[in-house]
């Protein structure tokens, strides 16, 4: 069984409406979006992104960009970006899955990491605001 089919059978045995995309998978949870990617070749890599967390424009371009290494230095396993398609800041928690994978206990972790993740981008972000 494909991480892919893992993580679309935990979501919905945990009551989650989780629609399957060609790129992989869509859900909210806590009011957010989150998209877990397929990844075919590699299956052992596990990529949930937490998207849109914060718009980049010309102004505020180098703000964001230092909040996202900020972030970055601060939290495992989470790594903050900006999206060369939205042109906005994603979150993205990855990891490469054993033989014997625990869906049952990986997904809810990087659901908690990346939500702690965007919180300590968004503090990063009013903190060098201040500067």
């Amino acid at each position: 069984m494909t991480a892919t089919d893992l993580v679309l059978n935990f979501l919905q045995k945990e009551g989650f409406c989780p629609k399957k995309e060609e790129y992989g998978i869509v859900f909210k949870y806590q009011m957010k979006h989150f998209i877990f990617f397929n990844n075919d070749n590699d299956e052992e890599f596990f990529q949930l992104v937490m998207p849109g967390v914060f718009d980049v424009d010309e102004e505020n371009i180098v703000l964001a960009l230092r909040a996202c290494s900020k972030m970055n230095e601060d939290v495992k396993v989470v790594k903050a970006f900006i999206s060369e398609k939205t042109e906005d800041i994603w979150l993205a928690f990855e990891i490469i899955l054993d033989q014997n994978p625990e869906v049952d206990s990986i997904l809810p972790r990087a659901l908690n990491s990346l939500l702690h993740a965007q919180n300590v981008y968004y503090q990063s972000l009013r903190d060098l605001a201040a500067e």
